[in-house]
């Protein structure tokens, strides 16, 4: 027991040194301030490059809003009541895989409408199934690597006057929903621009019999619109025929109900509802860059912002931005879903060890749970060779008696047995009478007997002399100690020596 106490007492000592250890050795984390260079875009931040302004905006305003924290397969196909409109802000912490893309646009192609704000997403997401494809150009992308994270490192996201220096702001290009009641948007000097390219099919075959396709850049035109009070350039965003000796023809959207104004090459087309004869559209344009474009995809629509400071803590309350934000996203019903997935907020990440993350107390735990294990895996098992268990001890005071009994019979030892019984009568009897057990004559004792008995004082002497003579010796028999044995005990009884059980 000791032993086991001296253990439990070293354990407890070790375990106190190893908090001490870890609370000593423990350096806090400073919190990492926002920063354009690893902005976090995530609706649960509320610095500067966070969106929480944007989640709780909307949520007030009466709009069906939720974090997104499953994978993309959830999504499944399109359900406005689970969800109409998907959100992906920023660069992601978690990169979409190619096939979490697939499942994404599989989605937006049954009905979904898809919204990407970022300087630089995957060219995957901003696909069309229109005749046209889509690229982003300009912006820091277009800077080198190191004076760009040198730029955006040393930019505060929080300041206006950093993130909008010398960028004019940006006015519609055209009247769409996107752009109702927007007078003008302030984007960040960070922003990149759209590229629009049209797919154009050569319908004739070539003298080998071969076709490919040729690919034409879509410019907007460059006019300045009349009528800015602040002398700002305005990109009118329309779209110019580029294919040589072909008819135009003005064809409005199919199913987007944004906005027209496109012109765009007629291809022949069996299929009415066939998106080759639907156009992006460029919605919000400065002087040098498109920032705002919608285009289809399946069934569905991808929006595309180029410029996440827009909707951004930092840059949502600047001019009309927070308007448009509110028209990209509350445009249609349904539930809007914010990406919080790969914003790394999972629903299947440890919520216990995520809320300790950072502090000495995970690492305590864990060393606590190793001493546990330790301490188990040890008492299960021996380090040394096996022993034989203990047998208990079956025998008790009367089979103790009862075997040398019956030993002495074996070996037809009377004169012990005797000298057992006679020597243990003998001592009790001086007892009662009060003599000297060694001192005492046989026939001083078998007076004291007889006075307190029925039997004679000659009788009794000669009982005792003769077991006496046995003890020391003297040939007998079986029958003749039984005799001798049963008057000890008829004298025992007269006497009233009765054997009693000692108390514990």
């Amino acid at each position: 027991m000791q032993q086991k106490f001296l253990i439990f007492i070293a354990l407890i000592i070790l375990v106190a040194i190893l908090i001490g250890l870890n609370a000593a050795t423990y350096v806090q984390k400073e919190k990492e301030p926002d920063s354009e260079l690893r902005p976090n875009r995530s609706t649960f931040n509320i610095g500067a490059t966070g969106t929480r302004a944007l989640y709780d905006l909307l949520s007030e305003t009466g709009h069906r809003v939720t974090r997104w924290r499953e994978p993309v397969s959830k999504l499944g196909k399109f359900d406005e009541n689970v969800v109409s409109t998907f959100v992906v802000i920023g660069r992601t912490r978690r990169e979409f895989t190619d096939e979490e893309m697939k499942q994404l646009l599989d989605w937006v192609s049954s009905g979904g409408r898809l919204v990407v704000i970022d300087r630089d997403p995957p060219i995957e997401l901003i696909s069309t199934t229109a005749n046209y494809s889509i690229d982003v150009s300009g912006g820091e992308n277009s800077m080198p690597e190191i004076e760009k994270e040198t730029l955006l490192y040393s930019v505060d996201p929080a300041d206006q006057n950093q993130m909008t220096a010398e960028t004019k702001a940006a006015r519609s290009t055209q009247p769409t929903v996107f752009t109702s009641a927007v007078n003008g948007v302030q984007p960040s000097k960070f922003a990149s621009t759209i590229e629009i390219k049209r797919l154009i099919v050569e319908d004739e075959d070539s003298e080998s019999g071969e076709t490919g396709p040729e690919i034409q850049t879509i410019e907007a035109q460059e006019d300045s619109l009349a009528g800015n009070s602040n002398g700002e350039d305005l990109n009118e965003g329309t779209i110019r025929e580029t294919e040589e000796n072909a008819e135009n023809s003005s064809t409005p959207e199919s199913g987007s109900g944004i906005g027209t104004g496109e012109t765009e090459q007629a291809v022949p087309s069996t299929d009415v509802s066939d998106h080759s004869m639907t156009a992006p559209v460029i919605h919000l344009a400065n002087d040098k860059k498109e920032l705002l474009a919608d285009f289809p995809f399946g069934a569905g629509r991808v929006v595309f912002l180029t410029d996440p400071y827009i909707v951004a803590n930092g840059g949502i309350r600047i001019a009309d931005n927070v308007q448009l934000a509110a028209n990209i996203l509350g445009f249609g019903r349904g539930v809007i879903a914010f990406d919080e997935f790969h914003q790394g907020y999972s629903n299947n990440e440890n919520q216990v060890l995520s809320y300790f993350s950072g502090t000495p107390l995970t690492a305590i735990f864990l060393q606590l749970i190793t001493i546990i294990g330790l301490i188990m895996f040890s008492r299960s098992r021996r380090f040394a060779r096996p022993l034989p268990p203990n047998e208990p001890n079956r025998l008790s005071k009367l089979e103790y008696v009862s075997a040398m009994a019956q030993l002495q019979q074996r070996t037809k030892a009377y004169d012990l047995a005797m000298e057992n019984i006679y020597s243990d009568f003998r001592r009790r009897v001086s007892r009662m009478v009060g003599v000297d057990n060694h001192t005492t004559s046989r026939e001083v004792l078998s007076k004291l007997i007889a006075e307190r008995t029925r039997f004679g004082a000659k009788e009794i002497e000669e009982l005792l002399f003769k077991c006496e003579d046995i003890s020391h010796g003297e040939p007998t028999n079986q029958r003749e100690i039984v005799r001798l044995s049963g008057k000890i005990r008829e004298i025992e009884a007269e006497l009233g020596l009765k054997r009693r059980r000692r108390k514990p």
